[in-house]
């Protein structure tokens, strides 16, 4: 039975490559003000100047990653002048791991593993830049992770300084961020923050309008006809709207489908929607604790079973920091920072509560067996 289902050809998929995350269409919808807003900051690239840096905020989900990567494409066919790079800093976070991906992407292969200094990669990244007679545009996708790892400004000091070390080599830099409450100003040291100045390009989440036309789109293009109807589309609609994340919509059809085949079925169902969208709910659950350090995890893992063990929904910061340093010595400054962290990448709620003055009141979003299941595999 496997190996007739392994092999048959009774796809409800039409381009299937539609509905992966990393597929770059040939449009992007709704983000033309974004896109023109990067392409006017990197136009000094094309004279041979240092292009314009930018920091492309926005919501999981909100087409940052997907905007660059389609203007880094435009680039790399309009033009030799500019060299795009694109980076995502979930999986490099050191200095080291970044110029060594710089490296091989320009190399064409990776460096040797060991007796390799950084300095020796951006001797042969800066000499390969200048043959070229370009100039370098990194796109630092994520950079969060750069901040929590504390390499951030060593990396975009090194990019942007280039020019002292290696006359002529210029480099300009792109982040995106979904961390709405990161404050740049705090965590820049003044000679990055005076050297990169750079603009921020809001990406606000999708309205249900456009998640509709591109979802319609995906499926025209993607999925058999009658395989989706309009009221499994409003479903999927609605679902990715309260999330604000588009690739959950995206998610969403590409698991309901594969539920329909399954079952031998030419066409989804409500219920194919609500168990894909449980599916989906612990996958983005698995990736938001695998990006968590060490400490920040432990915070989440005594937060949720606090709150089992007290039999509350909810505790202020204050009583979180009493349990927290009953376990580690630790300042509150410290604790708060963990605690935002887990706030801003969508793990707990923090709501302000006037009581006698203000207290932040903590929420979490998921119940412990399933932050307990995710941390144990």
């Amino acid at each position: 039975m496997i190996r007739r289902f392994l092999i048959s050809d009774q796809s409800l998929f039409h381009s299937p490559e539609l509905f992966e995350f990393d597929y770059m269409p040939e449009q992007v919808l709704f983000r033309e003000n974004q896109l023109a807003e990067l392409a006017f900051r990197i136009r000094p690239g094309m004279e041979g100047m240092s292009p314009g840096n930018a920091i492309c905020r926005g919501p999981p989900g909100s087409g940052k990653t997907t905007s660059v990567k389609h203007l880094f494409s435009e680039i790399r066919e309009a033009t030799r002048r500019i060299l795009p790079i694109y980076l995502n800093c979930q999986t490099d976070q050191t200095k080291y791991a970044i110029y060594s991906r710089i490296f091989a992407m320009i190399a064409g292969h990776a460096p040797p593993r060991t007796g390799v200094s950084t300095t020796t990669l951006m001797d042969v990244i800066a000499k390969a830049v200048l043959d070229r007679n370009a100039v370098l545009l990194v796109c630092l996708d994520d950079v969060q992770y750069l901040i929590r790892h504390d390499t951030v400004n060593a990396v975009i000091y090194s990019l942007l300084r280039m020019h002292l070390d290696y006359p002529g080599c210029r480099a300009g830099v792109i982040m995106t961020t979904s961390e709405m409450q990161l404050d740049f100003s705090r965590i820049f040291d003044p000679g990055v923050s005076s050297t990169l100045c750079a603009d921020e390009i809001p990406f606000p989440p999708y309205t249900a309008d456009e998640i509709r036309e591109i979802l319609s789109l995906r499926v025209r293009e993607g999925v058999m006809p009658g395989v989706i109807s309009s009221d499994v589309l409003d479903q999927i609609v609605r679902k990715t709207e309260k999330t604000g994340d588009l690739r959950i919509g995206l998610d969403l059809l590409k698991r309901s489908i594969l539920r329909a085949m399954r079952e031998g079925r030419r066409s989804v169902l409500r219920e194919d929607i609500l168990l894909a969208y449980g599916e989906f709910r612990l996958l983005h659950l698995a990736e938001m604790i695998q990006g968590l350090s060490e400490e920040e995890r432990a915070l989440l893992l005594l937060l949720i079973r606090t709150l089992t063990n007290t039999g509350g929904e909810a505790l202020t910061s204050g009583e979180m920091y009493g349990y927290l340093i009953e376990e580690e010595e630790i300042s509150y400054p410290v604790f708060w920072d963990r605690l935002e962290t887990l706030a801003e990448i969508g793990l707990i709620d923090l709501r302000i509560r006037q009581s006698k003055g203000r207290t932040d009141v903590i929420t979490p979003r998921y119940s412990r067996e399933e932050v307990e299941g995710i941390c144990r595999a």
